[in-house]
Parts: C-alpha cells; sequence; structure tokens
C-alpha cells in the first residue's frame, strides 16, 4: 500500500490550512450539521452535510450564480412586482422551514373552484435556459406543481410531498427533486423560456396534474426559499431579503507558493479524488495542477458523464484518458498516475485505462474543484496525493508495463 504524500478529507468539516479560500460577497448559504440552511460569511468553505443522515458530504464548490427571484422567502410581499396568489391566501410563520426557524409560507385555497397558486413575474431573456427551484412541504395537500410560465410554453413538474416522487413533467423541460428533510422536499423545474417576462409559480394540487378543483380553506402547501437562475441546473439557495437580486460569487480554494511546492514532486505522481457531482454536463474540474495557464495542466476531472485524466504539456493535449461513466448524484472516485510516456486512470476500482505516450507538464500550483472557469458544482469528499511513481508502483519488462499498486 502506498501512503500518500498529502491527504485532504472533507467530510471532516475542516479545511487545511495550506488551501486558500476566497469567495467574495456574504450570500452563500450551506446545510449544517444539525441539517438546517445558514448563511456562510465571505471567504468562508461550505462543508455542507445531508440534512437527513447529517453526514457531512465535503467541501462544496459552485460556480457563481445570481437568484433573479426578489423576496425569494417572503411570500405575502403582493403585488404586480412581487407575489400574486390566484383562489388562494398566503399566511406567514406558518411553521419550521428548511432553516429551522418559523418562517416558513403556507398557501391556503380558497373556497373557490379553480386552480390554487402564487405566482411571481420575473424579467428573462427568451430563448435562454432557466432553472426555477422551490421548498415545498404537504399542509392538508399533498401534492404540488412547479412551473414556469412564459408566453406561449408552460412547463411545469409534479411533486408527491409524502413521499418526494416525481409525477409528470410537463412541456419540454426537466425536474429534479431532493429530500430536504423534516418532511421538506427541494423541487426544481429547468427550461428555455420564449418571454421577456417568466413567471415562477407554485400549485396546491389534489394529485398528478390535479391542480384545479373546490378549494378547501384549511388546505394547502408550506413553501419556502424560491430561486429562478440562469443555467441548467439549479444549485445552492441564494437569499433575496426585500426587493433586490443577490449573487453568490464562485468557490475559489487553491494551493499556491511554497504551500504547493514543498510537497509537490515534478514529473510524475498520482491522485485519488472521491467526488459528489450535483451535474454531469461540460467540464467538472476534480483538482487540477497548473502553471495558471491552460498551457500545462494535469486535472482529474468529469467531462459530461465521462471520468478523465487530462495532461496538457506545452500546450498541447498529452494524455486525455476516460475511465468510465459518471452519473448526476453519484459519489465516485477517480485516480490517475502519471510519468514520461506513462500515464493511467481508473474510476472506483473498474479496469485500469492507460496511454503509453505522453510528456509531463511543469505546474506551480493546484486547484480545488475549479480550473479556474469551469466549476465541479458539487461536493469534495477526499483527496490523496502521491509523490511516487517509478518502482514502488511499476517496473518495465522489455516495454511492458506490470502494475504492482494502483
Amino acid at each position: 500500500m502506498i501512503t500518500p504524500a498529502l491527504s485532504f478529507d472533507f467530510t471532516s468539516a475542516v479545511l487545511d490550512p495550506l488551501i486558500t479560500f476566497t469567495r467574495s460577497g456574504a450570500t452563500a448559504t450551506r446545510v449544517n450539521a444539525s441539517g438546517y440552511i445558514e448563511a456562510v460569511a465571505a471567504d468562508v468553505a461550505r462543508f455542507n452535510f445531508n440534512p437527513v443522515t447529517l453526514a457531512c458530504r465535503g467541501l462544496l464548490v459552485e460556480e457563481t450564480r445570481q437568484n433573479l427571484c426578489p423576496y425569494s422567502n417572503q411570500f405575502d410581499q403582493l403585488g404586480t412586482s412581487f407575489w400574486i396568489p390566484a383562489r388562494a391566501m398566503v399566511s406567514a410563520t406558518a411553521g419550521t422551514s428548511p432553516d429551522g426557524t418559523n418562517n416558513a409560507f403556507a398557501l391556503f385555497e380558497t373556497a373557490v373552484s379553480g386552480t390554487h397558486n402564487v405566482t411571481q413575474s420575473i424579467a428573462t431573456v427568451g430563448g435562454t435556459t432557466y432553472t426555477g427551484s422551490m421548498y415545498v412541504k404537504a399542509n392538508g395537500r399533498s401534492w404540488a406543481l412547479l412551473q414556469l410560465v412564459g408566453s406561449t410554453v408552460f412547463p411545469s413538474v409534479n411533486i408527491n410531498l409524502t413521499t418526494g416522487a416525481l409525477g409528470t413533467i410537463n412541456g419540454t423541460a426537466t425536474a429534479t427533486v431532493a429530500n430536504a428533510g423534516n418532511g421538506w422536499w427541494r423541487v426544481t423545474i429547468t427550461a428555455a423560456t420564449d418571454a421577456a417576462s417568466t413567471q415562477l409559480r407554485i400549485y396546491a394540487s389534489t394529485g398528478d396534474n390535479a391542480t384545479s378543483y373546490l378549494g378547501d380553506v384549511t388546505k394547502g402547501i408550506l413553501m419556502y426559499g424560491a430561486q429562478l437562475e440562469i443555467g441548467a441546473f439549479a444549485t445552492s439557495y441564494i437569499p433575496n431579503v426585500g426587493n433586490v437580486k443577490n449573487t453568490r460569487n464562485a468557490d475559489v480554494a487553491t494551493i499556491t507558493g511554497t504551500n504547493f511546492s514543498d510537497w509537490w514532486q515534478a514529473g510524475f505522481g498520482g491522485a485519488t479524488v472521491q467526488a459528489l457531482p450535483s451535474i454531469v454536463s461540460s467540464i467538472r474540474p476534480l483538482i487540477q495542477f497548473d502553471d495558471g495557464t491552460a498551457n500545462e495542466i494535469i486535472t482529474l476531472r468529469g467531462n459530461t458523464t465521462n471520468p478523465e485524466l487530462y495532461i496538457v504539456d506545452g500546450g498541447t493535449p498529452q494524455a486525455q484518458i476516460d475511465a468510465g461513466t459518471i452519473a448526476a448524484n453519484t459519489a465516485y472516485s477517480l485516480t490517475g498516475w502519471w510519468q514520461t510516456n506513462f500515464c493511467a486512470a481508473r474510476k472506483d476500482n473498474g479496469a485500469r485505462v492507460e496511454d503509453l505516450t505522453a510528456t509531463i507538464p511543469t505546474v506551480t500550483q493546484a486547484r480545488l474543484g475549479s480550473d479556474g472557469t469551469n466549476y465541479l458544482n458539487g461536493h469534495l469528499a477526499t483527496i490523496n496525493y502521491y509523490d511516487q511513481f517509478s518502482g514502488q508502483i511499476y517496473t518495465r519488462r522489455k516495454n511492458k508495463v506490470i502494475f504492482t499498486v494502483i
């Protein structure tokens, strides 16, 4: 067994002093060790916990996003520019929300036939993909429907508030649901809008696609934390108190200077990263070693659904090793080894994939969960770095590589 030269365990909810962390602005949130959403100060790393099991998921690394929905948890701010109820009444301090305080809002039906909902109209750009999200809980009604209303398209998703199962998804859209603990569910819907103003709307419902009925003034749903953001997936909740649209800046974790050079072995080495990605589209770096440019790179990353070891030297790609398949919200481990004319990668305990023609770049820093442009948008659980390769890891016999450990 090879002992790592450097090891980070982010599930301990501690940031190693070798790591420099920045995120400007105090608009970020996380789920704390008690399972509740809480605000996190600027430049403070977010160690996110599972709201149900209370296990630490690791270091949360996300790209910059803006919540376009003002009064995001003030559903009683009524008016044409904010929330508008239809055949419904909105009541504040209606129960304990996902942040652990009595600031959930209730949508109660009125005794009128029709749909029972509350809506906010938000300026958007036609043809752009948006993701709407909201935390919802049963309160007499065990179904809800979240909708993005454009000019001619009305994508929506149904959710069973008892089981958390998604029902029918209407229109060209994708949707997700996540257990937020204590009977709360965070439901999301992603679609391209066709309008300069899009309505984020939540309905109480009696069943899958059953939103129109005679209302009961004692029944409805609980609501918390509305969000509309540009992008094909939801990120962590960004609170908007009042008529503002706050931005959460990117999480930036780096190791530079002597904090890097004191342990880095030039020319050969290896790393293993355990991660939990929230999304598997585009490039999602786990760890990247580089020189501050795109010319010298060693990175372990997700490239859509492919876990890869990717190496660039002198601006020329040297290796791009696909080690299998990954999925959103599914933890995986990715290992990579590198040395001149021998690079290898594997996912979890799967088959090793090799590339025997590569030169190794000269690097000066490490980026965690980012390459400077793209972000993991998920959790880093552990990182192990190995400053060994030759001899202890493999031997060459007549140009044949024989592994002893990987």
